[in-house]
């Protein structure tokens, strides 16, 4: 959505329009500057030549009453939908989640996952000082060691054993007994984790959740607006290395390693904490096809390293109507996860032809499929790894920023692994925290 407003007011300034800042702007009296033309920031949507696509996957699965009446209450037209998610590992096809999926896995696979959550003796939880630990824990060898341990290392990048336990939570169902012998011996259809139902527009992309919440902002909203850089000493953001605007009070959603660089005379404990930060980042290959109805499944995740892509996604089956692709026409998005430990197998020019081969092997795509339509994404900052360093350098950071009139919200701000009921949470605490110095 394009986005004008007033370049200079006494309120508080909001960096980056992404759902933290929106909601922010939304929820207090700040203005957004945003360095795109278009709000939404990584939950924007991209449309061209009648495709539609998200910056990878992007569905709503929240049963937070008050985002949920907030989105109600805005207009986002949400649409119930039922998961279809998939995995292909050890050269099948099963259902997500893996723990409580394994049937059509080889037999000794299944043995093994069957049998280490059986005999796992791994059950005290005071002994548990990583994520590896975690998943030894939880799920038993067999299960840890032929899937959760080498998908971590392909999406993450580090070793789990690098890993805290902050951020697992409800991201990991654990299945009974009952459920994994189930899952082991028959097609089980029953579902499982929050994502089992998701909402999603019903109209466009996953962009018009932003969309929804700039109606309540009142044209607070200055799109083409790049901070160059933040004088904490006079109080004075400039953008585009020219407008110069004061400040009290700024919200801040800009990665926490990129606003640091903007800051004049940032202090050196300050510097030594954003050394580190780590994520991974994203690279996103999206494909338009013609051929119809070209997959039934939401999105598939691939473990062995044989692929690129640890997940690939259908868009044109999101939402059920026509809005996302052409009529007689198809759409594929599949996500590199890169950085730390794992480099991109090729350079990013590359990537959309190793993509395609890829697909073509998967059985996703047939070899005379003719694709019309093609476009990369690279997320610099993809998910926020929680290592043992994550924390107290966060602290750091923040104490900063707050002690000079910046607030931070939102997945780079917080540096959290946020999903999108939570950034909104995150850009309305923020707004309130400014009400509340006032």
């Amino acid at each position: 959505m394009k986005c004008n407003g007033p370049k200079n007011n006494n309120r508080p300034i909001i960096l980056g329009g992404g759902l933290a800042g929106l909601s922010a702007c939304y929820h207090g009296d700040g203005v957004v500057y945003e360095q795109d033309e278009t709000v939404g920031g990584r939950a924007k949507s991209h449309v061209r030549d009648g495709f539609t696509f998200d910056e990878g996957i992007h569905v709503l699965h929240t049963t937070n009453e008050y985002v949920l009446e907030l989105l109600e209450k805005t207009q986002a037209n949400l649409d119930i939908r039922e998961r279809e998610a998939w995995i292909v590992s050890h050269g099948a096809l099963t259902r997500y989640p893996f723990q409580a999926n394994t049937y059509g896995l080889p037999v000794n696979i299944v043995k093994d996952c069957l049998l280490g959550f059986i005999e796992n003796d791994f059950n005290d939880h005071n002994k548990v000082m990583n994520y590896e630990d975690w998943l030894y824990f939880m799920f038993g060898k067999g299960i840890a060691q032929h899937f959760m341990i080498p998908y971590s290392q392909k999406f993450w990048g580090v070793l789990p054993s690098e890993l805290t336990t902050d951020w697992v939570n409800i991201r990991h169902p654990r299945p009974s007994l009952e459920e994994i012998i189930e899952g082991a011996l028959h097609d089980q259809k029953k579902v499982f984790g929050v994502n089992a139902q998701f909402r999603y527009p019903k109209k466009k992309g996953y962009g018009a959740i932003a969309e929804s919440l700039v109606q309540g902002c009142n044209n607070r909203i200055q799109c083409g607006m790049k901070v160059t850089n933040i004088d904490v000493q006079r109080k004075m953001v400039e953008f585009n290395n020219r407008d110069l605007v004061q400040y009290e009070n700024i919200i801040s959603s800009i990665p926490l390693p990129d606003l640091a660089a903007l800051i004049s005379d940032i202090p050196n404990s300050v510097r030594e904490a954003i050394k580190k930060l780590r994520a991974n980042s994203i690279f996103v290959v999206n494909i338009g096809v013609k051929r119809p109805n070209i997959s039934e499944k939401s999105w598939i995740y691939y473990l062995e390293n044989e692929f690129s892509f640890f997940r690939i996604s259908f868009p044109f089956n999101f939402n059920g109507s026509d809005s996302m692709v052409p009529q007689g026409y198809s759409s594929v998005s599949a996500e590199i996860s890169y950085g730390n430990e794992n480099p991109l197998p090729a350079s990013k020019g590359e990537m959309v032809k190793i993509v395609v081969n890829e697909l073509i092997k998967s059985g996703i795509l047939l070899q005379d499929d003719e694709i019309l339509f093609t476009d990369t994404i690279d997320i610099k900052f993809g998910y926020v790894i929680y290592d043992k360093e994550r924390k107290g350098a966060v602290d750091i950071i923040h104490r900063y920023l707050k002690s000079q009139g910046i607030i931070p919200c939102g997945r780079y701000g917080d540096w959290e692994y946020q999903w999108s009921d939570e950034a909104i949470l995150s850009g309305k605490r923020a707004a309130q925290e400014i009400n509340n110095k006032n």
